[in-house]
């Protein structure tokens, strides 16, 4: 599924992928008290869903004028990334019925 943010960025999701384990396992680790834990399964969780390559991309899109790729922006797109495959997966579900 093509998915594309307010800022621009163009990502292809398998949206198979949002429903396995492994992935469900990350976004709940992403909610640890432990915030290395939290950090670390945010950081997954985008490089599972997006793949490497995906990450990367990613990260290259939010890189500021000094060459920073600020994580708090890759995980502000990654949520609207995921809102966004919510909102498509309820319009396919609505025109199925």
């Amino acid at each position: 599924m093509k998915i594309q943010t307010k800022s621009g960025f163009v990502c292809d999701v398998n949206e198979n992928l949002v429903a396995d384990w492994d992935f469900l396992d990350l976004l709940c680790d992403s909610e640890s008290d432990n915030e290395s834990t939290r950090i670390r399964a945010s950081r997954d969780a985008v490089k599972f869903l997006l793949g490497k390559d995906g990450a990367a991309a990613l990260a290259d899109h939010v890189k500021d004028d000094k060459g920073i790729k600020s994580s708090a922006r890759v995980f502000e797109e990654f949520k609207e990334i995921m809102t966004l495959l919510g909102e498509k997966a309820k319009k396919s579900e609505s025109s199925q019925s």
